[in-house]
C-alpha cells in the first residue's frame, strides 16, 4: 500500500520507533526491500536520489517502484531523496511520489526556508509530504555531498526552519555522514536532544549506514523517526555479485537472486534495529 511518509513518521514518533528508509538503485533493491518489509510486517520508505532517477530512466524506474509499493501488503512511502532542484520535486509529485526532500542545506537559513516552503506548498497540494535538511551532513553518496559551511544544525534554527517552511520532517546534521565512515561515527547526542526539544516535526537521521546498532537505537530513543540507509545496501549487493562471479557463475538471474537475498537479509536486520 502506497502512503505518505508523514503518516508513517508521525506514528513512529508517537510510538517511539523509527521507519527505515532504504535507497534503491534498480530492480533488485526495490524487490528485496519490499519483500523484507513484508516478512517483517512493518512499513518502510523506498527512496531514490535524482542522480539514480536519471541513470535508471525516470518514468520506468518510478513506475516499477510505485506499482510494487501499491501491491505490497505493508505500507510503503515512495520518497525523492536529496533533491536540490524544485523541478525534480515537481516531476516526482506528478509521477506518484508520496514524499519529497528539498535539500537546500547549502544555502543560508533564509534561502533554505524559502525553498523548503516552496517544496512544501507543492507537496501538500499533491497530497504528499516533504522533508528538509539543516546543517552540513558530511561525506558523499549518489553524488550528494552537502558542501555548505553550515556545520551542525543549531536547535533554534531547526525550529525556525520547520515553523516557517511548514515541512513535515527535518534532517538535522548531528554528526553523521553519507557513505562509509573513515573512523568511528560521532553523533552529537546533546545537540540531538536540544533539537528534539524545540522541533515538533519528526526528525530524520541521514548517513545511517555503518553506524553501530546501539547508536542507532539511542538516536531513536532520543526522537529520530526515520533512518536513511543506502551504502550498506550497495555493499551487500556488490559483494554477492562478486562472490558469484568468483565462483564462475555468469547466469544473470542467478546473480540477481544472490544479490537480492543479500540485500533482503540486510534490510531485515536494519528493520529489526529500527522497530
Amino acid at each position: 500500500m502506497l502512503v505518505t511518509a508523514r503518516e508513517l513518521l508521525l506514528e513512529a514518533q508517537k510510538d517511539g520507533y523509527a521507519v527505515p528508509a532504504f535507497n534503491f538503485y534498480g530492480y533488485d533493491f526495490i524487490r528485496s526491500v519490499i519483500e523484507a518489509a513484508e516478512i517483517e510486517k512493518t512499513p518502510v520508505i523506498l527512496e531514490i536520489t535524482p542522480l539514480y532517477l536519471e541513470k535508471l530512466n525516470p518514468p520506468q524506474i518510478t513506475a516499477l517502484a510505485r506499482e510494487w509499493a501499491r501491491a505490497s501488503s505493508v505500507r510503503i512511502a515512495l520518497h525523492l531523496d536529496h533533491s536540490e532542484d524544485l523541478r525534480w520535486i515537481a516531476w516526482s509529485l506528478v509521477n506518484g511520489f508520496t514524499s519529497v526532500m528539498m535539500d537546500a542545506s547549502k544555502f543560508p537559513l533564509a534561502e533554505n526556508i524559502r525553498l523548503s516552503k516552496l517544496a512544501a506548498s507543492f507537496a501538500h497540494a499533491a497530497g504528499a509530504s516533504v522533508e528538509a535538511e539543516l546543517g552540513h551532513i558530511g561525506g558523499v553518496e549518489d553524488g550528494v555531498g552537502t558542501g555548505g559551511a553550515g556545520g551542525l544544525a543549531e536547535p533554534a534554527e531547526a525550529a525556525r526552519l520547520v515553523r516557517e517552511s511548514g515541512v513535515d520532517a527535518l534532517a538535522p546534521a548531528v554528526g553523521t555522514a553519507h557513505g562509509l565512515y573513515k573512523g568511528a561515527p560521532k553523533i552529537d547526542f546533546a545537540r540531538l536532544k536540544a533539537i528534539r526539544e524545540q522541533v515538533e516535526a519528526p526528525l530524520v537521521l541521514h548517513g545511517g549506514s555503518g553506524i553501530p546498532d546501539a547508536m542507532l537505537k539511542k538516536t531513536i530513543k532520543m526522537g529520530i523517526a526515520k533512518i536513511n540507509i543506502g551504502t550498506e545496501l550497495k555493499i551487500a549487493w556488490s559483494k554477492a555479485v562478486k562472490d558469484c562471479l568468483n565462483q564462475g557463475e555468469t547466469e544473470p538471474w542467478k546473480l540477481s537472486a544472490a544479490a537480492c537475498a543479500a540485500v533482503k537479509e540486510l534490510a531485515r536486520r536494519k528493520i529489526r534495529v529500527c522497530v
